[in-house]
């Protein structure tokens, strides 16, 4: 198993006035909830924290646990294994600031949001559920497709 691990992200939902946060890499041309890897030694809370800050310059102000999605999938010719665990979050001010030179990070209409290429691709619509029934959900992806 040399080389291969399986890595910890923490993301966050983020909703303001209709509005949610999503990154974008620059060179390319879909979207993603906004968060990183969680360091050794380092809980999922204060990763969130630490990423949205990196990332936006933004404070988070409240986060609370809504769920895990575990998601494999090659990238290139790399096998990925990823498991995320997802926060409700609000910031302490809805003004954010790209620090990242190969991330955008905005705010995207909802309506806008729902017909989004987000990735994962089933992650999007489980929080699509989530914000009409607020249950705390898991769920797993491999290459594209729903396994739990």
């Amino acid at each position: 198993m040399e080389g291969k691990h399986i890595e910890v992200i923490a993301r966050a939902v983020i909703i303001h006035e209709e509005t949610i946060l999503l990154c974008k890499p620059k060179d390319g041309d879909y979207y993603y909830f906004p968060g990183g890897h969680v360091e050794f030694d380092e809980d999922s809370a204060t990763a969130l924290k630490r990423e949205l800050k990196e990332e936006v310059d933004a404070d988070v102000a409240h986060a609370r646990f809504i769920g895990v999605w575990e998601n494999q999938f090659m990238q290139g010719n790399m096998q990925k294994h990823e498991v995320n665990i997802l926060f409700e979050a609000r910031l302490a001010s809805p003004n954010i600031k790209n620090m990242e030179d190969h991330i955008e990070s905005m705010w995207v209409p909802l309506t806008e949001f729902k017909e989004a290429w987000i990735l994962p691709a089933s992650l999007k619509e489980k929080v699509i559920q989530w914000m009409e029934d607020k249950q705390v959900f898991f769920g797993s992806e491999k290459d594209g497709k729903r396994i739990v």
